[in-house]
């Protein structure tokens, strides 16, 4: 097997790096939005309807998550993320083109999910995996610094969709593509990684399933992935079902109000990260990760109650500032716990916690209540069914002493 030596880490990679991911999820700040806006507001689609696209964007990255941890631990990542970055600009700007040419159907972006959720599978864990090689000292404040910009940059691709409304749908559609494209430059600007194992040698199940034993067989980590699953079935599920169809029936808004809706709950995050990188992190990890989720249920159980608009935004800011706790604490966790060898198929193992339960169990039975007992109970049933969760973990683990 021929090994290269890894350059040293920069203060420039690290900035390359951020740039990168600012760009990545600026488009994905733009894409939450225009998604389910297309879906409710132009094809005025159902909950079934919408509930079935969401499902086709999370489906292939579940599928194929295992084996992008596996390809990203063999790879030049580098060179997987610049080619991952120029073909999901390519197929954003291909969903533009069929907007602008009256071609928009439900099948159309069920495709175009499916295929965003595919290259999304290979592109993750390449990208968290390249997170420890170019971090600088403390680990848990380059996460803080990462999900900062994360949800910067969201949050400006989110207020960006209503500021640029009038500019038309398909024009932002295309400003994505062009985002993207950009940050593929600043990928390929991060220094070149040696690869991990012989890229000589096929890639077999017992590989691709090496992440999962870690996981497994690490109490800590394990504990870890099933809040993860707790999370991706009673939050992210209803955030993607849900809420466009609340937005659209309960409170009569449109694309704009949506954009608020995703923006105020990233607002949230931004300010936690901040402080959370003020401080130095989180001591007690665990413990932060269940009273965050129950702080989430608390705020789900409010938005049932069917408050003002404005009482909503204000909630799910405050939504966002535990979202920022639990996803820091869980994250550095795995980063921590992850071999340095097994690091990308360890860490898609967390994003197949949450994205499979999201994918698989959360968006479709969230369209299944919203149909029989409509959006504002689907959020309270949710709500309750967390603090539930929460509490059950408090008292029969030892997760809140993980440190």
């Amino acid at each position: 097997m021929r090994v290269e030596r890894a350059p040293a880490t920069t203060p420039r990679a690290w900035t390359w790096y951020v740039l990168a991911m600012g760009a990545w999820f600026l488009a994905i700040g733009l894409n939450q939005v225009l998604v389910p806006a297309l879906v409710t507001q132009e094809l005025r689609a159902n909950a079934g309807g919408l509930a079935t696209v969401q499902t086709a964007s999370q489906i292939p990255t579940i599928l194929l998550i295992l084996l992008g941890g596996a390809v990203a631990d063999r790879a030049d990542r580098r060179r997987l993320l610049v080619g991952l970055y120029l073909a999901a600009a390519a197929l954003t700007a291909g969903l533009a083109l069929c907007v602008q040419g009256g071609l928009l159907s439900l099948p159309v972006m069920i495709a175009y999910g499916a295929l965003l959720a595919a290259l999304s599978a290979f592109l993750m864990p390449a990208r968290d995996s390249l997170l420890s090689d170019v971090a600088e000292g403390d680990l848990m404040r380059a996460v803080s610094l990462l999900a900062a910009t994360q949800w910067s940059m969201q949050a400006v691709g989110s207020f960006a969709a209503r500021l640029g409304e009038r500019a038309g749908v398909p024009a932002l559609i295309g400003a994505q593509s062009l985002v993207i494209a950009l940050g593929a430059f600043a990928v390929w600007r991060l220094p070149r990684h040696a690869q991990r194992e012989s890229s000589g040698r096929a890639l077999s199940l017992h590989e691709l399933a090496e992440g999962v034993a870690e996981v497994v067989r690490s109490p800590e980590l394990r504990v870890v992935a099933l809040l993860a699953i707790t999370l991706g079935i009673l939050f992210i599920g209803p955030f993607m079902v849900v809420f466009p169809i609340l937005i659209r029936d309960f409170y009569h808004g449109d694309l704009g109000d949506l954009a608020l809706l995703f923006g105020s709950f990233q607002v949230g995050i931004i300010v936690s990260s901040g402080i959370l990188i003020a401080r130095g992190g989180v001591e007690r990890k665990g413990r932060a990760q269940l009273l965050a989720l129950g702080g989430g249920g608390v705020c789900m159980c409010l938005v049932g109650l069917g408050l003002p608009f404005v009482a909503v935004l204000a909630v799910w800011f405050s939504f966002g500032l535990g979202a920022a706790v639990f996803m820091n604490a869980s994250r550095t966790l795995f980063q921590e716990r992850a071999p340095q060898a097994h690091r990308g198929r360890v860490l898609s193992v967390y994003t197949l916690a949450t994205m499979g339960a999201s994918g698989i169990v959360g968006a479709p039975l969230s369209g299944v209540l919203v149909t029989r007992v409509g959006p504002l109970p689907t959020c309270t049933l949710a709500g309750v069914a967390m603090c539930a969760v929460v509490a059950a973990f408090w008292l029969a683990s030892d997760v809140r002493r993980l440190e």
